[in-house]
């Protein structure tokens, strides 16, 4: 079998790491693309890694076939690190994209983190927790971040780490400890299937999530905790949450309302 076959197969193979644009740079090689990846590379691990890669130009249709970066340029260099990839180009006739797969044996394991987005919580309203799982890299992190704040959303909490296996078992993430005076509306455990999962998304922005809906029902109490529970097989993680629900805006004591035609009161003067 010739290197990159077993990848035509979806079924043994997923993408492990975001695309990486490499661009042509006349007659000069490009300089070293470091591709950061999400498997976890502890000792024992079995992880076959390659680097594929396929056209970039934005003039053309976008190829959907992705080729072993060794089968099309034989003189790269691909140099394994712990969590990254450092590729090494020769001179580059057109402009291309970059990734890592990978293919995995059966205790083999998959970093990822559990990232919390929303808005800042008002005072008698719901609210919207927005849970994401997402690559254990700086480059999903960064592009879910800004993703997020095109909605008007910031991360909420400290990310937690969980260690996705390889097995048909699909992601459970619990809402729990929710101080009285605030209720979930729905349920308050979702799941996030394993195939989302281990298919990291091209544009590093599509992972998977699930939303939960605080609803404020006590509008008595303004400090809010929680802790949200990710669980796989036998890893875990969690993270709490601490806000402070503010007061709805225009909310307030209203100036008196002035009756029409009502005579004006003459200022005020002070006799000496």
């Amino acid at each position: 079998m010739h290197p990159g076959a077993r990848f035509q197969n979806r079924g043994f193979h997923c993408l492990v790491s975001g695309c990486y644009k490499v661009h042509k740079n006349g007659a000069l090689p490009p300089k070293p693309t470091s591709i950061e990846h999400c498997c976890l590379m502890t000792e024992g691990n079995s992880w076959d890694i390659l680097v594929n890669c396929r056209p970039n130009n934005n003039q053309c249709k976008r190829e959907k076939n992705w080729k072993n970066v060794m089968e099309v340029y034989p003189d790269a260099k691909v140099e394994r690190k712990h969590n990254n990839i450092e590729l090494t180009l020769p001179v580059l006739t057109e402009n291309l994209e970059v990734a890592a797969f990978g293919v995995p044996k059966k205790s083999d394991q998959k970093r990822m983190q559990m990232a919390i987005f929303g808005k800042d919580p008002t005072q008698g309203c719901n609210w919207k927790i927005r849970v994401y799982l997402i690559d254990d890299s700086k480059k999903a992190f960064e592009v879910v971040c800004e993703k997020e704040a095109e909605k008007g959303n910031r991360l909420l909490t400290t990310l937690s780490g969980l260690f996705v296996s390889n097995s048909k078992e699909n992601i459970r993430i619990e809402f729990t400890d929710l101080d009285p005076g605030w209720q979930i509306k729905g349920e308050n455990v979702k799941i996030i299937y394993i195939k989302d999962a281990w298919n990291s998304p091209e544009n590093s922005a599509n992972f998977p999530l699930c939303v939960f809906e605080v609803s404020h029902v006590d509008r008595t109490k303004q400090q809010f905790f929680c802790r949200i529970i990710v669980s796989h097989d036998d890893d875990s993680a969690n993270t709490e949450m601490v806000a402070f629900f503010e007061q709805k805006r225009g909310v307030g004591i209203k100036p008196p309302r002035k009756r029409k035609n009502a005579p004006m009161k003459p200022p005020h003067v002070n006799h000496v």
